[in-house]
């Protein structure tokens, strides 16, 4: 007679358990792996090092997105490269006598000239725009420049807070006067000269080696990632 009788022991639901709970405990890892990666792609990187080896302060944003700051320095900064027009050359040396100073020869724009600082700052706008903007400066700058009796200064007084448009467009009012200076009368002569100047987001290739001269005015006027594609009159009423 038996005492005991033999059974099988079913390991079935010991080892969905079993599985049960490396599951539960695989969840819990992936969760907590992901609170670190989200940790880690949110930081924001405080120093990033440019082409040219200088060191800055950043922060991520968008492929298409700018900060206000960014996109009214671009603005002031352009504005006032295309409207300043001098051809007397800066030098450190005060002692320096300004006849022994080589003045601007400027950049021939059909009939008429540019100071070659304006030339540079005019790759700022877009290619359907460039050539023609600057055919107008081109007129208005009055040809005693190249002499270096005439010299004219853009003031900035107020930029409005960029008003976005769409994706990777603002729009910028811009109030200023534009002051020419005439031979020894330097007081100058204010005109006003108020703006809406229409930006958008572009992408700035990398300086290749040994670049033209072209190429390097083009890089500096275009390496803040935008481009000034309309300028029209700002009404003011």
């Amino acid at each position: 007679m038996r005492l005991l009788d033999k059974r099988e022991i079913n390991f079935a639901p010991l080892l969905s358990i079993g599985q049960t709970i490396v599951l539960i405990f695989v969840f819990l890892i992936s969760i907590a792996n992901s609170g670190r990666l989200g940790k880690i792609a949110s930081s924001k990187p405080t120093l990033v090092e440019l082409q040219d080896g200088t060191s800055i302060r950043a922060i991520p944003i968008g492929e298409k997105e700018r900060t206000d700051k960014a996109i009214m320095d671009f603005v002031g900064r352009t504005m006032m490269n295309l409207m300043s027009w001098n051809a007397l050359p800066k030098s450190s040396d005060e002692n320096l006598d300004p006849r022994n100073l080589k003045l601007d020869t400027g950049v021939q724009i059909a009939d008429k000239k540019l100071t070659t600082n304006t030339w540079g700052a005019g790759f700022a706008l877009s290619e359907d725009f460039r050539a023609s903007f600057l055919r107008e400066i081109a007129g208005l700058t009055p040809s005693d420049v190249f002499t270096g009796d005439t010299q004219s200064a853009l003031l900035v007084r107020y930029l409005t807070p960029p008003e976005k448009i769409s994706e990777g467009k603002w729009r910028v009012d811009m109030v200023a006067n534009l002051v020419v200076f005439k031979g020894k009368d330097q007081s100058g002569q204010a005109i006003g000269f108020n703006k809406t100047v229409f930006v958008r987001a572009i992408d700035t290739p990398p300086l290749p080696n040994n670049p033209s001269e072209q190429l390097l005015a083009a890089y500096n006027a275009r390496k803040a990632g935008m481009e000034v594609y309309r300028i029209q009159d700002l009404d003011l009423r």
